[in-house]
């Protein structure tokens, strides 16, 4: 994954997100999933590339919340979940599995 392409995906512009910041979510993100899944190199996996974007994506959106609290006008302050759906359903295939 390139850092053009994930600026592309998530849509953020370099006024808002310089290329430094960007590229060091981006390794940090990789380097998360590397650890939760098996990473295949020589075989294509759109689900892990999927699942990337969305992790940097959620990563870039949550820099201006930097305590993880939203407050809503209904039920007040909420807590951002800590887990995605969407990456859990994408990842799920190829999480490792650990025992013990």
């Amino acid at each position: 994954m390139t850092l053009s392409q994930a600026r592309a995906w998530v849509g953020v512009p370099a006024t808002s997100v310089d290329d430094a910041t960007l590229q060091q979510v981006l390794d940090a993100e990789t380097y998360v999933q590397a650890r939760a899944c098996r990473v295949d190199s020589m075989y294509p996996q759109p689900n892990l590339d999927q699942a990337l974007l969305r992790r940097v994506a959620r990563t870039v959106a949550a820099r201006g919340i930097p305590l993880g609290m939203v407050s809503d006008a209904e039920y007040g302050p909420t807590r951002l979940p800590n887990f995605d759906t969407e990456i859990e359903r994408l990842e799920g295939p190829d999480r490792v599995v650990v025992f013990g």
